[in-house]
Parts: structure tokens; C-alpha cells; sequence
């Protein structure tokens, strides 16, 4: 199943793009996540996660910045999955996320990998459902 919003903020668009397989679900976000946007990924985050999945993976790979309230974001998530028994995991592989979750020790409260492939179960075959969220 993939979803994928758009969202045009002031000067930088967000796009969240969720896929999901029998195993997890990846919500990807690029861009800037900043004030402007944090309130959306965590409304995606938990609408994902209240589907139950085994795992849910916040792929931010593709975001050229990441604020305290991302951060945050990520956090609050990482531990309502726990709370759920749901697999959290954050893929982060460039310095403007994978340094600050270093830095503040967010790297030992959950999963980080550099690369999606990863954080994926293997094999895993996406379903073809394809919808608009916003």
C-alpha cells in the first residue's frame, strides 16, 4: 500500500511518502522537517501505527534539515510503538539528522540504520494500493 501527501508549506514542500508491505510500513519524508511540519508526521505516524503493523520505519533519509521538533516527533513515536509492541525504527543516514540523534543519545532510545534496506524485512512485497493522504 503507498500513500504519498503533499503538503506546500512557505518556501520548502514537505512530501511524505508511506509504503506497506506484510512486514512494515515505511512512512519517507524529505525536505525540511521543521515546525511547519511536525504536526502532519505525527498525525501520520500515529495513523500508521494504529494499523498495527509489525514495524513501522520513519525513513528520513531524504531530509535536508531536522528540528528539535522533528526530533521530537521521532521520540513520541518511537515510544508509542513500544508501547504497542510495534518494531520502530528510524532511517538516517546523512548528517543533518544522524547527527543530532547522536549527539542528544536519541540513537540509544531507539533503532537507527543508515539505509533503508536495513530497517526492511527481507523479501518483503509491497502491496499495489495506492491513495492520496493529506
Amino acid at each position: 500500500m503507498v500513500h504519498e501527501t503533499l503538503s506546500y508549506l512557505p518556501g520548502t514542500p514537505a512530501r511524505t511518502l508511506i509504503t506497506a508491505t506484510a512486514g512494515e510500513t515505511v512512512v519517507a519524508v524529505s525536505a525540511e522537517l521543521d515546525v511547519r511540519s511536525t504536526a502532519r508526521l505525527r498525525e501520520v505516524l500515529a495513523e500508521e501505527m494504529a494499523l498495527r503493523p509489525p514495524a513501522l520505519i520513519a525513513d528520513v533519509s531524504a531530509l535536508t534539515f531536522c528540528s528539535v521538533s522533528g526530533l521530537e516527533v521521532l521520540t513520541d513515536a518511537a515510544r508509542a510503538a513500544d508501547a504497542a509492541g510495534i518494531a520502530f525504527v528510524v532511517v538516517a543516514g546523512q548528517r543533518a539528522v544522524l547527527r543530532p540523534l547522536r549527539v542528544l543519545g536519541l540513537d540509544r532510545e531507539f533503532r537507527v540504520v543508515e539505509r533503508l534496506a536495513d530497517a526492511v524485512e527481507p523479501g518483503a512485497a509491497a502491496r499495489s494500493l495506492a491513495a492520496e493522504v493529506g
